[in-house]
């Protein structure tokens, strides 16, 4: 109901500035053409936020839209008095002695200064509730690289002051997509976020698209500068052509000083910028965004570990494939399991179930929440357990890179998406290890080919076939798109229609957010004290999800029980949903925030979930079981609870029903006796304890020793 009073004096502002300009028109000081074609700018801004008050997307306080209405009344004012403001600075600098050009070109750099500023805001206000706490020296570092970029777009509009208002305007695009980033996934733009705009396009229809009152400050920001930039006219000159070509020249220049302030200093070594990926939002926040995402770009190509040498490695490999084959490979379970998968050559189908995760561990006795039935209950698993995983909210491609290749995503740090940036042709893969073996292998996922670079990043991996969105054309919806049902249906067909033994990837897609779509039916309803209505409302309609996965899941391992052929499945979540973060900081007794930085409240618990480490880690582990339909020779098969991660899985599921193991395999196995669990937040060691990465004193040698080996069986054949 706010919202739609809200878009009334927006409404009734935009018509004001029309209505005046239309009588000034009548008149002898009428507007001129550019005159009316700055003031549409402050018209077409206060319309279109009117627009989303009255559909019920504009979800700020009623402060900031009058902040934006006197900004675009300011910003008319001076529009249609431009050249009474120039004349006035004009006689302010003859008062003082000063040549025609001497006044324009102070004004010019007055108002570049002012942009600048406005720019810096209209990048930041719309996502940055914490702006007023941004370390100084960030701040200019920011500032610095906006007026270089705002410079150089002024001599290329031939310093005109449209120049300045569309560097100014695109800074407010940038503030905006990250708005929506931070809200859809409590994240940062990260670099490689470039690489997959194809996939972004094609989740996008499940968001809602709701701005803040930060969204509404950004564009008072982008006011001002409007107004600013109309009075800025270009000095007279001579000869057109030479002019043309020096403001060329200058902005060649200058985008020429752009890039090399970017690409030259180290922004983490030399200017102090820090980033820990996991909070890479805060770390946004306080640095501001375009710091913050060069200093990460910087960081993109993979470390070479210290000390490395292919021979090194090589002999760090051997060793542990030793300690492998003496230990483990040489238990009498490990033989009669390699005996028995030689005779029945079983098929393995592993899903990733997309935001799959047992919530139930953010202290769901406190808010009703038991966890997912079966999967909770199911105790005829050959291991079940807490998988620590590198991603939240989004990134399912990197939990599934590592699980294909087993290679952790520590070793190449955050803020990469291998599938963007990689030939996978040359790495481990476990589509491409058994396809070796006599395997059909096929990947499957109901949306778009594209998405990730899947299409290109299945082949390279070795997989012989691939079912998209197309394959699946009919299929049974739920909530984001095809059932989970609908593909354990399709993994059956290949089951039953070959002889064949079959590897299968699943990549399913019903879970996906968002969570405010109401078109899952009635839920049971969920409510953790200190999140917002809406809060608690998506977080039972994503445990509707998780109860349709669950229920999916067991009807699915009930046909494969009665299914006569033996059968293994690797059943793992990808990551939780962004609002975790929500529900882990309420009952943590952390101040809890909306989507648009509000306040809502805080937790009953005495953490702090932002800074404590293991609440922190709690919001980055999913569940995942490795089941088999057969009694697997030299295993229990009852349930046993081992910790692991993404890039250990795979290993760790071929160990347990006897399948051949390459060296690196054998090697990652040795190592996890040491280090059963690593993500890029860490690492957990055999005594339980969780390490952070930046605790050099803390980390085992296994740690190093698995970065070296890492490199050389993926990053030292890139190509």
């Amino acid at each position: 109901m706010l919202s739609t009073l809200m878009a009334l004096p927006l409404a009734a502002a935009a018509v004001a500035i029309v209505t005046f300009a239309a009588r000034l028109s009548r008149g002898e000081a009428r507007p001129s053409r550019g005159q009316l074609c700055w003031l549409a700018v402050p018209v077409l801004v206060l319309g279109v936020l009117a627009v989303l008050c009255v559909l019920g997307l504009y979800q700020g306080g009623p402060l900031e839209p009058l902040v934006l209405i006197a900004a675009a009344l300011g910003a008319s004012w001076v529009m249609l008095r431009r050249d009474r403001v120039r004349d006035a600075v004009a006689a302010w600098g003859e008062k003082r002695g000063w040549s025609q050009a001497h006044t324009h070109a102070l004004f010019t750099l007055v108002a570049l200064l002012a942009c600048t500023l406005l720019g810096h805001l209209a990048m930041e206000l719309p996502y940055n509730y914490e702006i007023l706490w941004m370390a100084p020296q960030y701040a200019l570092l920011q500032c610095g690289l906006v007026l270089l970029a705002l410079a150089a777009l002024h001599f290329l509009f031939q310093r005109r002051g449209a120049g300045m208002v569309v560097g100014v305007g695109l800074c407010f695009v940038i503030g905006l997509a990250q708005f929506f980033v931070a809200s859809f996934k409590s994240a940062a733009i990260l670099p490689n976020d470039l690489f997959v705009l194809g996939t972004a396009a094609a989740v996008s229809g499940s968001y809602t698209y709701a701005v803040g009152g930060g969204v509404a400050l950004g564009l008072a920001a982008v006011l001002l500068a409007a107004a600013v930039g109309s009075l800025v006219s270009p000095a007279p000159a001579a000869s057109r052509g030479r002019r043309v070509a020096a403001n060329l020249g200058c902005a060649v220049m200058l985008l020429a000083a752009f890039a090399v302030s970017v690409t030259v200093p180290s922004y983490f070594d030399q200017l102090g910028v820090q980033m820990k990926y996991w909070y890479s939002l805060d770390y946004y926040r306080k640095q501001g965004f375009l710091t913050s995402f060069i200093a990460v770009a910087q960081d993109l190509p993979i470390d070479v570990p210290e000390g490395y040498s292919d021979e090194g490695a090589e002999s760090l490999e051997e060793s542990y494939v030793e300690r492998y084959d003496e230990d483990e490979g040489a238990s009498e379970a490990r033989q009669a399991a390699e005996t028995q998968f030689d005779e029945e050559r079983p098929s393995v189908v592993c899903i990733m179930n997309e935001s799959f995760a047992d919530l139930s561990e953010l202290d769901g006795a406190s808010w009703g929440y038991d966890g997912p039935s079966f999967v909770s209950s199911l105790d005829d698993t050959l291991a079940r357990g807490s998988l620590a995983v590198s991603v939240l909210g989004g990134g399912t491609c990197n939990t599934e890179f590592e699980f294909l290749t087993g290679v952790p995503l520590a070793y190449i740090g955050d803020g990469k998406y291998p599938y963007s940036l990689y030939d996978l042709s040359e790495s481990p893969s476990l589509a491409r290890q058994f396809s070796e073996l006599g395997y059909q292998t096929t990947a499957m996922h109901p949306n778009y080919a594209t998405n990730w670079n899947r299409d290109r990043v299945y082949e390279a991996l070795g997989f012989d076939e691939f079912l998209d969105i197309d394959d699946f054309a009919g299929a049974e919806t739920y909530h984001s798109g095809v059932s989970d049902a609908a593909t354990y249906d399709t993994c059956l067909e290949l089951l039953e229609n070959s002889d064949e033994p079959q590897f299968i990837f699943d990549v399913t897609m019903q879970n996906h957010s968002g969570y405010d779509q109401n078109n899952v039916g009635a839920v049971k309803q969920y409510h953790v004290d200190g999140m917002s209505d809406y809060d608690n409302a998506r977080l039972s309609e994503y445990l509707a999800c998780i109860d349709e996965s669950d229920r999916a899941l067991e009807e699915f391992l009930g046909e494969l029980s009665e299914l006569d052929r033996p059968v293994v499945v690797v059943f793992f979540g990808d990551h939780q949903p962004a609002l975790s973060t929500i529900v882990d900081a309420a009952v943590s007794g952390e101040q809890v925030y909306d989507e648009n930085g509000n306040a809502v409240g805080g937790g009953t618990g005495g953490g702090n979930a932002s800074g404590d480490a293991e609440a922190t880690l709690e919001t980055y582990r999913s569940t995942y079981l490795v089941w088999a339909n057969y009694d697997v020779a030299g295993n229990a098969q009852d349930g046993a609870e081992l910790d692991a991660s993404p890039a250990y899985l795979g290993s760790l599921a071929a160990d347990l029903i006897g399948a051949p193991l390459t060296d690196y395999q054998k090697a990652q196995l040795a190592i996890r006796e040491e280090v059963p669990a690593l993500s890029l937040l860490g690492m957990e060691l055999a005594d339980g304890t969780w390490v952070d990465p930046d605790d050099e004193a803390a980390i085992p040698q296994a740690y190093d020793d698995l970065a070296q080996i890492s490199y050389l069986e993926f990053a030292s054949k890139l190509r």
